[in-house]
């Protein structure tokens, strides 16, 4: 059944979902599609300073981004039901992981440091996530591995994801259409957008489909993007997921069945300013 094949699949969908990585915020846990406009920590300055701009002014500002930074906070939440025979077994299950990295979008390069912690159990697991170019690296049970097409046939999609469906050009791509709400508070400006079940989906096909080859749902998706000044500074996202895994353990027939939601919340910062990415060979994790 592979099953910690299947938890990182999930990890690799919410990761790229945000298109950030990396390190604590405070996430504020609304249900998948009803994110709250919860008001988001900022600076003690007046906000009478701040202003709101124009979606116009805001997509061209996003369009004016080329290297940027990011912290990144998600919680999985699933119930299993896991059926054999006879036999079903309930249980829940969570992934939080932090994350902080770095992506250049205009030289295709990233560095990406991820915490993950599963329960029940607690366990705790650092991966670090390097691309240059088209290679792939991964810093996993203290040694670097690097995947390649050939050994992994999803990483090809993993790569296309992480330059399409990352937090700046997923931004620009809604900034398109009119929010189903705006709101503006404490100088930072907030628009929420339905995710569509296009996007959600092909995401899902990206990284759910492996050696189990499940079928799965995604919906209710929430996107809310924060500015300041007209500058990008974060926002949080959250939708709700049902998969069906199914495979032969011993020779019977074995189906898994996981609902659950992804409650994400990223913070953007240091934007344009270039950072060295080499390849592993030439760094340390």
């Amino acid at each position: 059944m592979k099953k910690a094949g299947m938890i990182l699949a999930v990890i690799l969908l919410t990761s790229l979902m945000a298109g950030c990585i990396g390190g604590k915020t405070e996430v504020s846990h609304s249900p998948a599609g009803e994110i709250s406009s919860g008001t988001p920590s900022v600076s003690s300055t007046a906000s009478s300073k701040f202003q709101q701009y124009p979606r116009e002014e805001l997509l061209k500002n996003i369009k004016r981004i080329h290297q940027f930074s990011f912290l990144e906070n998600t919680s999985v939440e699933l119930n299993i039901v896991a059926e054999r025979g006879n036999f079903t077994q309930n249980s829940n299950a969570t992934a939080i992981y932090h994350r902080r990295g770095y992506i250049d979008l205009e030289g295709k390069r990233a560095d990406i440091n991820t915490t993950t912690i599963t329960f029940p159990g607690g366990t705790s697991v650092f991966t670090r996530t390097i691309i240059v170019g088209g290679d792939f690296y991964v810093f996993f049970g203290g040694r670097w591995i690097k995947l390649t097409n050939n050994s992994h046939a999803f990483l090809n999609n993993i790569l296309n994801m992480t330059w399409k469906y990352n937090i700046i050009n997923l931004t620009g791509r809604y900034l398109l259409g009119k929010p189903f709400r705006e709101a503006f508070k404490n100088g930072t400006q907030l628009l929420y957008y339905n995710i569509t079940n296009e996007d959600l989906r092909t995401i899902a096909e990206a990284f759910l489909r492996g050696d189990a080859n499940p079928t799965f749902n995604v919906t209710n998706g929430v996107l809310e993007l924060r500015f300041r000044n007209g500058v990008l500074i974060g926002g949080r996202m959250g939708y709700h997921m049902n998969v069906h895994i199914q495979g032969e353990y011993f020779g019977e027939q074995v189906n898994v069945y996981e609902a659950g939601n992804v409650y994400d919340e990223f913070v953007v910062f240091d934007i344009n300013i270039k950072k060295r990415v080499n390849p592993p060979e030439l760094e340390r994790a």
